[in-house]
């Protein structure tokens, strides 16, 4: 996560330590993703098996530091909205959820004039022979 600043301060004056006086500060965090907030609701309150499948969305923006050299026009920015989603279910649930999703994309194409013949989704999935680069087991 991205260290405190104050609203008027540059990230020059952060890193030289410079202060904003109190009267005109206020402490804000760069938001880089989603997933931790939506984890965090989840968390929030004790759940049962029935509660499952929980599904959260969210078209959030997200701010990310990126350098200089690194900005390209629309492809590396530092602010975007982000329609983001997430879904916490069961392992008896993990089939239905992924056709319902699977769906849902084939519908919003379609609304936009595309034939669903003409889109292909994929399913992606950890690397088996780089399994230290990611979350979870292969369950």
């Amino acid at each position: 996560m991205y260290p405190p600043m104050e609203a008027g301060q540059t990230l020059e004056d952060q890193k030289a330590g410079k202060k904003v006086s109190e009267a005109d500060s206020e402490q804000y965090l760069l938001k880089p993703m989603n997933c931790p907030f939506h984890v965090e609701i989840y968390k929030a309150e004790p759940k049962s098996y029935r509660d499952f499948p929980l599904r959260r969305c969210e078209a959030g923006t997200v701010y990310r530091f990126e350098k200089k050299g690194q900005l390209s026009g629309l492809t590396r920015v530092r602010g975007f909205t982000q329609d983001d989603a997430h879904i916490m279910c069961r392992k008896d649930q993990v089939e239905d959820e992924l056709q319902r999703v699977v769906r849902f994309i084939l519908y919003i194409y379609e609304s936009f004039g595309f034939k669903k013949e003409d889109v292909k989704v994929y399913l992606s999935l950890r690397d088996p022979k780089n399994t230290h680069k990611y979350a979870g087991n292969d369950e």
